[in-house]
């Protein structure tokens, strides 16, 4: 699964995704000029994009990476981010009271608690969960009605510490080639609930055209 979503989003497919999460990391009071944790970083490509535009800028962005899948985050340290990698939970973060300015998490389990303990006072959480459309036309091979995931939203909305303050909807289209359509159903829950028959007709598939639909929320702290 890690490495079919490497292969996958360094295909670029999933850009204005990528765009949009550095756009909102900048619009934040202190720009690229923070500390950023990823929760769920996975292989590194967003902190890799989130580097890259820092750089771009000349700030001082300091980037922190957690996953709980050794695999995953030895896949992130090879893009030399130059960031603070670990292997852990999200519901046990190693890190002190208060330390981080913005908090990541794409489409990754979250712990409203402990995040927030992480969090400066007023500091902002970034989450990106799956819009209704997402992946419409990959999920017409599997379903015979589409079944949307809801993210994780449900528990930071009902949480006290988290005020919502803005939701931004990245929707367009991509035309997925050959091998990259099984990479991008391995990297996601739909592959559970796939029969052996119906991967190998999605891997026999020359293209594969379909919506995707992020929800990117941004929450900020409230003192507690």
């Amino acid at each position: 699964m890690i490495k079919s979503r490497q292969r996958f989003l360094n295909g670029g497919y999933y850009q204005p995704l990528a765009d949009a999460i550095t756009t909102a990391v900048n619009n934040c009071p202190l720009g690229f000029g923070q500390n950023l944790l990823d929760i769920g970083c996975g292989e590194g490509y967003y902190l890799e994009q989130l580097r890259n535009a820092a750089k771009s800028s000349n700030a001082s962005l300091k980037l922190l990476g957690l996953d709980i899948s050794k695999a995953a985050v030895r896949l992130a340290a090879k893009r030399k981010l130059d960031a603070q990698l670990v292997v852990d939970s999200a519901y046990k973060i190693p890190l002190f009271d208060n330390s981080i300015d913005t908090a990541l998490s794409v489409f990754s389990p979250i712990c409203p608690e402990e995040t927030a303990r992480i969090l400066s006072t007023d500091g902002f959480l970034l989450m990106v969960g799956p819009g209704e459309e997402h992946l419409t036309g990959l999920t017409a091979h599997i379903y015979e009605q589409h079944q949307p995931h809801s993210g994780n939203f449900k528990v930071l909305d009902e949480h006290p510490v988290f005020d919502l303050k803005e939701q931004i909807d990245v929707k367009t289209g991509i035309t997925v080639k050959g091998p990259d359509i099984l990479d991008l159903l391995t990297m996601t829950p739909y592959y559970w609930h796939t029969s052996a028959e119906q991967q190998e007709k999605l891997a026999a598939l020359p293209l594969l055209t379909t919506p995707i639909h992020f929800s990117l929320r941004i929450y900020q702290r409230t003192p507690f």
